[in-house]
């Protein structure tokens, strides 16, 4: 006998499905098999099978229940046509007496233990939980009713993430990139948010060769995580962005990886000098961003999924939206932006500040101004999504310039942010110069990280939103500390920053933040 529980419930013998009864004695069934050999009182079967809202008197319907799947499981044999499993009543409650190992779901509480045995070598580590995670046919319990089932499925895809990520971590140390490859993308949409899987399927990938792909898959969990949770991926996986960025090989495990990288980074290139002169009109007014000629970091490369004990290779590159957005970037520059490619000058290592090692760091202002004019290009089509994906990725790229090299970049690139945040309604009750000061200087002003928080999020406002009176009114909130870095900006807070700094500037009766955004 075989019972499944990681995906529909199925008790199987000699190979064929048993009928189970209804989903509220599956439900009764499941309990008694999550806690095989451990009694489960009456009133936990009841609490489990009805919640918060039972029958008037639910033993009777349980006793009914109980009775069928005893004799379900007398039909269900085991090997030389012995009882395979039976429903007991103790004293504490009712116990099913079954071999754990015909339960998938404590052979997979098993496997998944043995995997995390320390000092276990990568190898026994890797096969046992491939074997774990081979077990999953799908949504534990699926379509059992109730807030019992709800949790056991969350506490069990818990278990399968934390045992993928111990597995692509295994497979990685080995040398096997490739295995992870095929594997983890079509899982990451299971688990969108988990940033441990990403990071292991970056480094996979930069291990590879496929730089590129690394970084537009960072670029895809960054934009995620702007958008479900408004906030930026962790210390780790910034510090992995910035080892791919470099262009350095990330820590070789026991076997070699492939060797050739065809897609080496690009080398830094900020502005040396100032930014383009402005028009000595108001901001709205001001002169186009330059925007030099650049190649995007490619479109992301999917991989196929293969089982986890024999996955080996991706699948092969798939064209992406590159060349129809570097389509639109030309035609913009065209037509809107003016070109200064002698605008952008290589910025050695060296000049970055210490700790860079040598050779440039591979991250330049031309990939910042090609996503802020893409953006804009986007926006002029109607195609606000689009546009703010663009934005997020130039935020992102900003951030990371700015951390480098602030004295440089930032100046470089607060013209770009500018015209960004005219398109998002935010006005200016300062000169621009002075603007431009400010946005040119991170470390002392809270401006930069005010700015990109607003694009981050991707606000659109319908009222007038003063940035001088949102960064002030955010300074004078008791609590939290003027920010100077993107990550320390508190939604919040500059929520109310906003609302305040409509109703003081311009009177508008908006008592709700929502209420200043477009539809």
């Amino acid at each position: 006998m075989e019972v499944r529980l990681l995906g529909e419930v199925e008790v199987r013998s000699a190979g064929r499905p048993l009928d189970l009864g209804t989903p509220q004695q599956q439900v009764v069934l499941a309990v008694l098999v999550v806690n095989a050999r451990r009694p489960v009182a009456m009133e936990a079967l009841v609490d489990r099978v009805w919640g918060d809202d039972p029958p008037a008197n639910p033993r009777p319907v349980l006793y009914a229940h109980l009775s069928r799947i005893r004799g379900l499981l007398r039909r269900a044999t085991g090997p030389g046509g012995a009882v395979a499993a039976r429903v007991e009543r103790r004293h504490a409650g009712y116990v099913l007496e079954i071999d754990p190992e015909s339960v998938d779901l404590h052979r997979f509480r098993r496997l998944v233990e043995q995997g995390e045995d320390p000092p276990d070598d990568d190898v026994a580590r890797a096969a046992t939980l491939a074997e774990a995670l081979d077990l999953w046919r799908g949504e534990p319990l699926a379509g059992l009713p109730g807030a019992w089932a709800a949790q056991v499925r969350a506490s069990w895809h818990q278990r399968r993430l934390d045992a993928l990520v111990r597995w692509a971590q295994a497979e990685f140390r080995l040398g096997r990139p490739a295995a992870v490859i095929s594997a983890v993308p079509d899982l990451t949409a299971e688990y969108p948010l988990a940033e441990p899987l990403e990071h292991v399927l970056i480094q996979s990938l930069h291990a590879a060769g496929r730089g590129a792909e690394a970084l537009d898959r960072y670029g895809v969990v960054r934009r995620r995580l702007a958008e479900e949770l408004g906030t930026g991926p962790g210390e780790e996986l910034r510090t992995l962005y910035r080892t791919v960025l470099a262009g350095d090989r990330p820590p070789p495990g026991p076997a070699s990886v492939t060797e050739d990288r065809s897609d080496p980074a690009p080398a830094v290139a900020v502005a040396a000098g100032p930014a383009p002169a402005p028009a000595p009109a108001a901001v709205t007014d001001e002169a186009s961003l330059a925007v030099p000629n650049g190649t995007s970091h490619g479109a992301f490369v999917g991989a196929s999924f293969g089982s986890f004990a024999g996955a080996s290779a991706g699948a092969p590159p798939r064209a992406g939206g590159t060349f129809r957005r570097r389509a639109l970037l030309a035609a913009l520059a065209a037509v809107v932006l003016p070109v200064a490619t002698s605008a952008a000058h290589a910025l050695r290592r060296d000049e970055c500040g210490p700790g860079h090692g040598d050779g440039p760091p591979a991250v330049s202002v031309e990939r910042a101004w090609e996503l802020f004019a893409t953006a804009e290009a986007f926006d002029q089509e109607g195609k606000a999504h689009d546009a703010r994906a663009a934005v997020v990725d130039a935020v992102w790229v900003s951030e990371e310039l700015v951390e480098l090299a602030p004295d440089r970049t930032a100046p470089a690139l607060a013209p770009a942010v500018l015209r960004a945040l005219g398109r998002a309604g935010v006005d200016f009750g300062i000169s621009r110069s002075a603007l431009l000061d400010r946005l040119g200087d991170p470390v002392r002003t809270p401006y930069p990280a005010i700015s990109h928080a607003i694009l981050l999020r991707g606000w659109r406002f319908t009222a007038p939103v003063f940035l001088d009176a949102v960064v002030r009114n955010y300074e004078h909130t008791p609590g939290p500390a003027s920010p100077r870095h993107l990550a320390d900006v508190h939604t919040d807070t500059l929520k109310a920053a906003v609302l305040e700094s409509t109703r003081t500037r311009h009177g508008t009766r908006s008592t709700e933040f929502d209420q200043l955004l477009a539809p």
